[in-house]
């Protein structure tokens, strides 16, 4: 073989390895930052999600103390927002929303109680947080997903 024909297909063969080379490592990089933002977007995602439930948890909860709820209709916010969860959460996070819902479930059948009843309740360490370990586990499920 030539040496002129040697060089040019070595000069080709060399610009069409790094070529692939160069197209490989762009897909990698395109793919690698598209799974990134995909995993952050569903992490605001499911993180609005998690605090819409809260505040329909902590509203319906407010509102149990002070009096009883004669129409399941009145939860519909705080169990349409557990079955969304459904379609993305772990199941840790979805029991420890039917835990909620069960609680304030609770409180509108408990008879209403005063305002000095809520603050010596807050001030008790006997009856925990409602929402305490429904936001731990969101926590722990956002921290996962965003790792």
């Amino acid at each position: 073989m030539e040496p002129a024909v040697l060089s040019a297909t070595a000069a080709l063969v060399g610009s069409l390895v790094g070529g692939v080379s160069t197209l490989a490592a762009s897909w990698f990089t395109q793919r690698g930052q598209l799974r990134a933002q995909s995993l952050v977007h569903e992490a605001v995602k499911r993180e609005a999600l998690y605090a819409e439930f809260i505040a329909e948890a902590a509203r319906h909860f407010a509102s149990a103390w002070d009096h009883h709820e004669q129409s399941p209709q009145s939860l519909a916010g705080l169990y349409s927002a557990m079955q969304r969860m459904r379609l993305t959460s772990s199941p840790d996070v979805i029991a420890a929303a039917q835990q909620v819902i069960g609680r304030v479930l609770e409180a509108y059948a408990a008879p209403d109680r005063t305002f000095d009843e809520l603050r010596a309740r807050f001030g008790s360490e006997e009856n925990p947080d409602l929402l305490q370990a429904f936001s731990e586990t969101c926590r722990a499920e956002l921290h996962a997903l965003r790792t």
